[in-house]
Order: C-alpha cells, then sequence, then structure tokens
C-alpha cells in the first residue's frame, strides 16, 4: 500500500486566503522548478521549513529543518490547519515544510525521493485545492486528493504527479518522523518488492 487517508475535513480556507491576500510568496524562491535537472519544474512553491541551505548537500544529506521567512507569515493559518494532523501522527520530529502549486494540465516528473534525508522522514501531503484529474501516483497505485484531506505517502516508490484540469492543484507537502509510520519498515518493504520485480525480470517497479 502506497497510501493512507489520515485527516479529513480540515478547513482549508484561512490559508487559501492568506495566500491570495500573498501572491508574492510564490515568487520568492524558484530554485526548485528551475534547478537544471529538476522535475518540478511545473510547479511554484513556498518553502516553510527547508535545509539550513538550499544547497545540493544540504538538500539530500542534512537533516535538520529550519523556519523559513515565508512561515512567520502564514503562521496562524498554517498551524490551524495542521494542528489535528500533528495530533494524529504523533510526530516526534518535524522536518522540511512546502507548499507547492502545480499548474493546470501540469506535471511532476517520475523520480523517486533519495539521500540521507528521505530515508529519516515519512512525507505527508494535505489538499488544499484539486479537482478531479489530479492525481498522484506511486507504483501502480494512483490517488486523487480532495481539498481538505492529509494523506501519508510512500515517497521511497516511483512516483510522478498530473494535474488534468483546469485549476491549479496546491498542496502542502510536509516530513516527519512519526511512530505510526516507520521508514525502516518502508525502506525494507520496498527493496523486497523491487527484488521480487527483478527475479521476475521488470526492472524497476512500475516505473513511468
Amino acid at each position: 500500500m502506497n497510501f493512507e487517508l489520515l485527516v479529513s475535513g480540515l478547513d482549508v480556507k484561512p490559508l487559501l486566503d492568506a495566500l491570495e491576500a500573498k501572491p508574492e510568496l510564490w515568487k520568492q524562491n524558484t530554485l526548485r522548478q528551475e534547478y537544471p535537472t529538476s522535475c518540478h519544474g511545473d510547479t511554484e512553491n513556498i518553502f516553510l521549513r527547508g535545509p539550513k541551505t538550499l544547497t545540493h548537500n544540504d538538500y539530500f544529506f542534512d537533516l535538520g529543518a529550519f523556519d523559513y521567512p515565508a512561515m512567520d507569515k502564514l503562521l496562524d493559518p498554517v498551524l490551524g490547519l495542521m494542528r489535528p494532523v500533528f495530533d494524529r501522527l504523533k510526530i516526534a520530529e518535524l522536518g522540511r515544510m512546502i507548499i507547492v502549486k502545480l499548474k493546470p494540465h501540469g506535471v511532476v516528473g517520475t523520480h523517486i525521493d533519495e539521500g540521507m534525508y528521505a530515508d529519516h522522514y515519512s512525507r505527508f501531503h494535505i489538499c488544499l485545492q484539486a479537482e478531479e484529474g489530479s492525481t498522484l501516483t506511486a507504483y501502480n497505485e494512483s490517488k486523487h486528493f480532495s481539498s481538505g484531506e492529509a494523506w501519508w505517502f510512500n515517497h521511497k516508490s516511483v512516483h510522478f504527479a498530473t494535474n488534468d484540469s483546469d485549476v491549479p492543484r496546491i498542496h502542502i507537502i510536509f516530513d516527519a518522523v512519526s511512530p505510526l509510520y516507520s521508514m525502516k519498515d518502508l525502506l525494507e518493504s520496498n527493496a523486497q518488492r523491487q527484488a521480487i520485480a527483478q527475479t521476475l525480470g521488470m526492472g524497476k517497479v512500475f516505473e513511468r
């Protein structure tokens, strides 16, 4: 299983209103979508928490996470939205947090999140805005996240996202250490699945 619904019915309106009132936040940091090998070229991003520096080494290997200036500007609506999710997860350690807008009919290319950082933290999404046709696919499993839903998903799988709709898809993506979602178990499960696929001559499992 690559997805699990955590919470539904979250009130996303205060944060959407705050984002509409501060459109300049989407332009403050464009490194993620403009990096030469990035698969996120169809996105705009607001970094709320991130590595100490946005260097290649820190991005993949630094386990630390620090508040960025945008967090101060969106703190109240972000915390108001996320508190029920944090309570559900019993978070031991909070990692990075980013708001991602995927443009209409845009894609996030096929990839696996790699490095020490991605092996340490579990990955969660909260959907702020999405229409039918917006999906996230991991291995051969696809899900549509509806507004107000929070999900865990297997970021150590081969995955990609599509937005086959006429409105932007907006998610908060955050990482956390939670006793409910063991990264050790996830990595072992993925390794076993990959070994079976290679035995069957399938190569990398379900790669697009």
